[in-house]
């Protein structure tokens, strides 16, 4: 826990198999998007219905007037020339 950010076990066998660095032993190489979508990180997700967006959101953020409210404020206050890369 590096970054004190915690997945599954499943997820990190996602990333890991999608991040390979040998393009041919990649997840999605043999069989595209269906060998990525029926690893296990996946089970239970109806994809018919995430596509024909009936599928109900986990989390639906609230929002303010300004919209922001979900955006640490540090960031926000940020002047723009502070948020330029070099």
């Amino acid at each position: 826990m590096k970054h004190k950010i915690t997945v599954s076990e499943e997820a990190k066998d996602l990333i890991t198999k999608l991040l390979s660095k040998d393009r041919k032993e990649r997840l999605g190489q043999k069989n595209d998007a269906d060998e990525v979508l029926s690893h296990p990180f996946f089970n239970g997700i109806d994809f018919k219905l995430l596509a024909t967006r009936k599928l109900p959101a986990e989390f639906k953020p609230e929002l303010d007037e300004s919209g922001l409210n979900n955006f640490d404020s540090e960031i926000i206050n940020l002047e723009a020339s502070e948020s330029v890369v070099p």
